[in-house]
């Protein structure tokens, strides 16, 4: 006869089980909640980083033509500010920003009737202005240069964050208009 005190009990109890299963699943809640939130930054990054290279492409597009352009203007298009300048084709290049649709515009005539969209749709441009300097024929130099100074905004489709960003940059031209 066997003696019940003797035996071995193997396994877990039911309370065991339990209390395991209920831990367990605690820590795959918190790592998927770790999880999310991680997948919702990297893409708030990435959204952010597009964003900032659309406009930093869109400004060295700018600069570049310009460099190589001449006649340095300030312009107005109905209602709309921003410069002219003649390209180094010949062209006349104009870029503006439409407040209405706060995009950076770019046009080849004076009418602007022709001008395209030159910035992304993910960034909205609150501000283009230019500033010229060393254009007038009374300067010593003579050398035209421009400032040119953004601020873009980038919305969140979701509503919850987005920011903003100021970008400045200066741009020589590198033929001299003599007059």
């Amino acid at each position: 006869m066997m003696n019940c005190q003797n035996k071995k009990n193997y396994g877990f109890t039911i309370l065991e089980l339990t209390v395991s299963a209920g831990l367990l699943a605690a820590l795959a809640v918190s790592a998927i909640s770790i999880m999310i939130a991680v997948s919702k930054a990297q893409t708030s990054v990435e959204r952010s980083q597009s964003a900032i290279d659309n406009i930093r492409f869109s400004l060295e597009l700018i600069t570049k033509e310009m460099r190589v352009g001449t006649d340095y203007a300030s312009f107005s298009c109905s209602g709309f500010s921003g410069i002219t300048f003649t390209t180094s084709a010949g062209d006349t290049r104009i870029y503006y920003l439409d407040t209405a649709q706060k995009q950076i515009m770019r046009s080849k005539t004076n009418d602007c009737d022709d001008a395209v969209q030159f910035t992304s749709e993910e960034i909205q441009v609150e501000r283009f202005g230019v500033i010229l300097r060393g254009h007038e024929s009374a300067m010593e130099d003579g050398q035209p240069w421009a400032t040119i100074s953004l601020r873009v905004t980038v919305p969140d489709p979701k509503g919850t964050s987005g920011f903003s960003m100021d970008l400045q940059t200066s741009v020589v031209q590198r033929i001299r208009d003599y007059y």
